[in-house]
């Protein structure tokens, strides 16, 4: 197998940024990674603060026990923009490293 190939599908099945770690470009491996930690932590953290929000609201009673109504709660929720962005960052985090060890890797 190719090493640009065995490179991309690092990056796509291991985090982004291994790929290029072991293609020996080891800034842009950083990089990738780095942003997609990045990008992943505000994500999970936003998803944690919503979830310990509506627990909260469990505990105290203010909201039923009912899975519909969790269920309308959270679609309800508007999702805030740094969450968003940072969705969309680690994805394209995620497929620019792929494509680049394709692409460059193989150079």
């Amino acid at each position: 197998m190719k090493r640009n190939v065995v490179g991309a599908l690092l990056s796509a099945l291991v985090f982004p940024g291994v790929g290029q770690l072991w293609l020996g470009r080891r800034a842009r491996g950083i990089l990738f990674a780095v942003v997609a930690l990045v990008a992943a932590w505000i994500y999970v953290a936003g998803a944690f603060d919503q979830a310990s929000a509506l627990a909260g609201q469990l505990l105290s009673g203010a909201l039923p026990s009912d899975p519909a109504a969790l269920a309308a709660r959270l679609e309800a929720a508007p999702t805030p923009l740094a969450e968003t962005v940072a969705g969309w960052a680690l994805a394209a985090c995620w497929l620019g490293a792929i494509v680049e060890a394709l692409l460059v890797g193989g150079a």
